[in-house]
């Protein structure tokens, strides 16, 4: 976790990361936390748009939603994670620091 907060676990779905067009309807990832009762609670979503030139000088690819320009690009967090842009959108918890904020300081989650 940062000192910043969390960001949630997230949940990828595979076949999105790759498609080309970002559609606000089809999340690639979705955020949840751990709750009292060992359930994970939805809290969020972000959305992942491969950087087409794999280029982190360059940002004629970025993408936005919502009128907010995705974050990046930035290196992959993971191995063989490409240069990518996202978007954290925290539709089901509070983020003090925005909605569009990627780290929220009330998600805390403990390693799975």
């Amino acid at each position: 976790m940062s000192g910043l907060g969390g960001m949630g676990y997230r949940y990828v779905n595979p076949a999105l990361l790759m498609v080309p067009a970002v559609d606000a309807r089809q999340p690639e990832i979705l955020l949840y936390v751990p709750k009292a009762n060992g359930k994970r609670e939805l809290v969020g979503v972000e959305y992942f748009k491969v950087d087409e030139d794999q280029d982190l000088a360059t940002d004629s690819d970025r993408s936005s939603l919502f009128g907010q320009p995705f974050d990046g690009s930035m290196l992959g967090h993971a191995p063989g994670m490409p240069v990518h842009y996202d978007l954290h959108v925290w539709l089901w918890r509070d983020n003090p620091n925005g909605l569009f904020e990627a780290w929220n300081p009330s998600v805390v989650c403990p390693a799975p």
